[in-house]
């Protein structure tokens, strides 16, 4: 770690004009080094990022080391419309989500009680609730750039569950490369999905996904045309299942959130089947608005890069769409595909 980190402290020293400034940042960079020496696990996990964010929060060290990520986070800010003010907050806290996970990723998801130490968690009540009847739960994690922690509290807490429509690349890794392989696997995965639910089971399904798409519902994202996986809808309608959203991100003083949402309430069994999956996919596309707009920071890159090439949409006549049920159906590449997983 010292050896990525080292040359981004050398670079913002250079640039500290007054020796009162380079004594406080000797006398910071000494009481962090004194804690990730002889400090505890997570004593030195708070200092390092609390470190990480006062380096990755400098214009010198953004101009110098990360010169084209910086560029596309300030293109990201305008294209999203992201307030003035808030513009440098998101430059520095996107830059340190992405430094930090690629830093100490690989160690936290080896140390559970580490995760769980560092996690504060918020609407835990949802999930208690949800669990008390003994039916199913589908959780639906919001793409964050330490997302995949949750599943690690959640085992620390003496739950599991299963993960349904797994991505293309992570089904190459499983052996499957050819499209009829995949298709078969993700039957596979569904079936095995409502088999456990029903029996009172906990799934995991992300439907702000690029990928199985091929049952989607296009929303209106910012004044861009996005689709919202709906597989996680008709499980819980075929099985009676609760549904939560849930999002896991990291916070600027080096300690993560787990927030459980509201679970989703789905119209009663007398609207027609199209429409209650809608209004399943639309409570969750609420909560994914909400979670861009208060925390874009903690987005994952590649998903801005998406949210840019997203088809942009006429405000009244997205307007007009969404109140009789939908947007169009012709969608450009971008739209059907994504950059990536």
């Amino acid at each position: 770690m010292a050896y990525l980190i080292r040359p981004i402290e050398r670079q913002l020293k250079l640039h500290l004009t007054t020796e009162v400034g380079r004594r406080r940042f000797d006398r910071a960079k000494r009481f962090v080094d004194a804690a990730m020496l002889g400090g505890d696990v997570e004593t030195a996990q708070r200092a390092n990022a609390r470190w990480l964010k006062f380096l990755c929060s400098r214009e010198p060290v953004q101009t110098a080391v990360w010169p084209e990520e910086a560029a596309f986070l300030r293109h990201f800010a305008t294209v999203f419309g992201l307030p003035a003010a808030e513009r440098r907050e998101f430059l520095g806290l996107s830059l340190l989500g992405r430094f930090w996970r690629a830093l100490c990723f690989a160690d936290l998801w080896k140390d559970p009680d580490l995760v769980a130490k560092l996690t504060r968690v918020v609407g835990w009540e949802h999930f208690d609730r949800c669990r008390q009847d003994g039916t199913g739960l589908i959780l639906l994690p919001v793409h964050g750039q330490f997302a995949r922690l949750f599943r690690l509290y959640l085992r620390h807490r003496g739950h599991d569950g299963l993960e349904v429509g797994l991505p293309s690349h992570k089904l190459e890794k499983k052996g499957l490369h050819t499209p009829a392989a995949k298709q078969f696997e993700l039957a596979r995965q569904m079936h095995a999905a409502k088999q456990l639910l029903k029996s009172g089971g906990v799934v995991f399904n992300l439907p702000d996904a690029f990928q199985n798409l091929d049952h989607s519902h296009p929303v209106e994202f910012f004044g861009r045309e996005r689709r919202i996986a709906a597989g996680f809808a008709e499980l819980a309608l075929m099985t009676g299942s609760n549904v939560i959203p849930i999002a896991y991100r990291f916070t600027p003083r080096g300690s993560f959130v787990l927030e459980f949402g509201a679970p989703l309430r789905p119209p009663g069994p007398e609207s027609a089947h199209e429409e209650r999956i809608g209004a399943l996919v639309g409570q969750f596309a609420d909560f994914l608005r909400l979670e861009w707009q208060r925390y874009p920071w903690n987005i994952p890159w590649h998903h801005l890069v998406h949210y840019c090439a997203l088809p942009q949409l006429d405000s009244a006549a997205a307007s007009e769409e969404i109140a009789v049920g939908g947007l169009p159906e012709a969608k450009s590449d971008a739209a059907r595909q994504g950059f990536g997983p």
